[in-house]
C-alpha cells in the first residue's frame, strides 16, 4: 500500500477514514503515512493535519494496534 494519486491506489483520506471507522490502525497504515510523508509531492496541510489527529488518537489510547 503506497500512497499514489493514481485512481487505484489508496489515498490518504481513505486511509484516514478506514482507521477513524475501525478504531484499528495497522503497520501497513503506518507505513503508508511513512512513505506519504517521504513521497515527492508533500502532504498538504489538511492532510498533515489529519495524519496527525490519527497519532493524537492512537496516543491517547482511542484506537487499537493491531497486525
Amino acid at each position: 500500500m503506497t500512497p499514489s494519486n493514481g485512481s487505484n491506489r489508496l489515498t490518504i483520506a481513505q486511509v484516514i477514514d478506514r482507521i477513524m471507522r475501525s478504531g484499528r490502525i495497522t503497520r501497513l497504515d503506518k507505513d503508508f503515512f511513512f512513505h506519504a510523508m517521504l513521497a515527492e509531492v508533500p502532504l498538504t496541510q489538511a492532510e498533515q493535519n489529519q495524519v496527525r489527529n490519527v497519532f493524537d488518537r492512537l496516543s491517547m489510547g482511542l484506537l487499537r494496534v493491531v497486525e
